[in-house]
C-alpha cells in the first residue's frame, strides 16, 4: 500500500511517536513516503531517521516567503495539476472562488497527489489535514486518515474557534484519537463517533531494554526527565521539589531535551542553589538518551496546562519510561491517567504543585525496595497496552478497511 504521512515538521524530536508508526508500517511491507510543511531547527534527530533512509522519503512543501515567487510557483503548480486532471484543478479553482479563499498549499498538494498517486493520506494533528480537506471537497478519492493528538484539540481551537475542524470532520474518511481525553474533544467539537477509532501512540518495547532500578546509599539517586523546555511540560515544578529534597539526600536531576525556557530554567537553578545537582542537557543523540535512560532511578513529568491552554496528549515519553523499567511520577493531565497506572507503575499528582511531587519522590527514596516490582509492572503495562507490533497492524487493518469502501 502507498502511504503518504502529511506533517508539520519533519524529523521531530518532540514526536518520536510518528517516526514509530512510519517505520513500523515499513517493517510491515508498506510503501511509506512523507510531506512535511518545515524542517526542523536541531541538527540531532532519531536513529531509525537515519536507519530507515526516512529523509530520502521525506518532501518538503515549503511555500516561497516572496509574493512574487509564491505567485509564480502557485501558477506553476496549478498548470501542472491542470495537465493531470483539469476537471480536479478547475474543481479546487471553484471551490476557492466559492468560499472566498485561497490556499497555495492545497494547490501544492493537489499536483502532487496527482503525480504521486497516494492510495492513503495521513495526516497527523488536525491542522494538517485542512489543506487536505480541500482536495478531498475537489473530488479527490484517496482515503484521508486525520490523526489527532494534544494541542490540535485545545489551544488551536482557543486560537482558531470551535468550527476549525467541521470540514475537516466532514470530509476525512477516518479520525483517530489516542486517548479518551482526545476523544472527548473529538467528540465535543462535533466529530463523529462513528468515523472515530481508538489508536494510541505506540513504542516499540522489544527495542528498548529492560532493567531493574535498585538504590544503595551514598550514591546519589538519579531522577530523569525529557522532553522540550515549554510551560506546558512543567520542568520549573519539578526543580523546585528538588530543592524541597536536596539537603536531605544525595540527588542528581539530569533534564534532556531544550526549547525557549532554558534560560529561565537556569536561572531558576541558579537561585536555588542547584547547579551541583540540577543539569539542563540540551537535545542529546539517541545513545546518548539510552545512557540517561540506562542511569536513572525514577522518572518524572509533571505536564501542566500551560496558560494558553495547551496540553499534553498521551505522553508517550511515559510509555518509554515505563518500558527502561524506571517508576515514574507525573500529573494528573490530560490522558496520563491512561498512560500510567497509578500506585501501581507509578505515581499522578495535581498539577503546578512542587510540595507533592517532592512527597512523592521522597517516598520512592524511602523505599526503593519497591523500584523493581514497580518497574516489572511499568514494562508489563507498557507491553500490553501500547506495543508498536500490535497498534501497527491496528492501523494497517483501519487502512484497508477504509480503502475498501471507497
Amino acid at each position: 500500500m502507498k502511504i503518504y504521512f502529511i506533517l508539520g515538521e519533519f524529523p521531530s524530536l518532540s514526536e518520536s511517536f510518528v517516526v514509530q508508526q512510519i517505520t513500523g508500517l515499513i517493517d510491515l511491507g508498506q510503501d511509506v513516503s512523507i510531506i512535511a510543511f518545515s524542517k526542523p531547527g536541531q541538527a540531532q534527530t532519531q536513529k531509525e531517521v537515519i536507519q530507515y533512509g526516512l529523509l530520502k522519503k521525506t518532501s518538503y512543501a515549503i511555500l516561497p516567503k516572496s509574493k512574487w515567487s509564491l505567485r509564480l510557483s502557485g501558477m506553476y503548480w496549478l498548470l501542472s495539476s491542470f495537465l493531470h486532471s483539469p476537471v480536479r484543478a478547475i474543481s479546487l479553482i471553484r471551490l476557492f472562488q466559492k468560499a472566498g479563499q485561497f490556499s497555495y498549499t492545497a494547490i501544492y498538494l493537489l499536483r502532487w497527489c496527482l503525480k504521486k498517486k497516494p492510495e492513503i493520506l495521513h495526516a497527523h494533528f488536525g491542522p494538517n489535514a485542512i489543506p487536505l480537506m480541500w482536495l478531498k471537497k475537489s473530488g479527490l478519492r484517496t482515503p484521508l486518515v486525520t490523526s489527532f493528538h494534544g494541542y490540535d484539540v485545545t489551544v488551536y481551537v482557543q486560537e482558531h474557534g470551535r468550527d476549525v475542524y467541521r470540514e475537516v470532520f466532514e470530509w476525512t474518511d477516518l479520525v483517530t484519537y489516542n486517548s479518551e481525553a482526545t476523544r472527548n474533544k473529538l467528540l465535543g467539537l462535533g466529530c463523529a463517533a462513528k468515523k472515530m477509532a481508538k489508536l494510541p501512540m505506540a513504542i516499540r518495547v522489544e527495542n528498548i531494554p529492560f532493567k531493574s532500578r535498585y538504590y544503595t546509599p551514598p550514591a546519589k539517586v538519579r531522577l530523569l526527565s525529557v522532553g522540550r523546555l515549554v510551560e506546558m511540560k512543567g520542568r520549573q515544578y519539578a526543580i523546585e521539589a528538588i530543592a524541597k529534597l536536596n539537603s536531605k539526600y544525595a540527588i542528581q536531576y539530569d533534564i534532556v531535551g531544550d526549547g525557549p525556557l532554558h534560560g529561565d530554567l537556569q536561572t531558576l537553578i541558579s537561585r536555588l542553589g542547584l547547579e551541583e545537582t540540577v543539569t539542563l542537557w540540551g537535545w542529546v543523540s539517541t545513545d546518548q538518551l539510552a545512557e540517561f535512560y540506562e542511569n536513572a532511578h525514577l522518572f518524572i513529568h509533571p505536564s501542566i496546562t500551560s496558560s494558553d491552554g495547551n496540553q499534553e496528549g498521551q505522553g508517550v515519553v511515559l510509555l518509554e519510561a515505563q518500558a527502561h523499567g524506571l517508576p515514574v511520577i507525573a500529573t494528573q493531565h490530560s490522558a496520563f491517567p491512561e498512560s500510567l497506572r497509578d500506585n501501581v507503575t507509578g505515581f499522578l499528582v495535581p498539577e503546578r504543585d512542587a510540595a507533592a511531587l517532592a512527597e512523592k519522590i521522597e517516598y520512592l527514596i524511602l523505599n526503593s525496595h519497591l523500584w523493581p516490582e514497580i518497574g516489572k509492572q511499568g514494562r508489563r503495562f507498557a507491553k500490553e497496552h501500547f506495543d508498536a507490533k500490535t497498534l501497527n497492524r491496528e492501523l494497517l487493518a483501519l487502512y484497508e478497511s477504509i480503502t475498501k469502501r471507497q
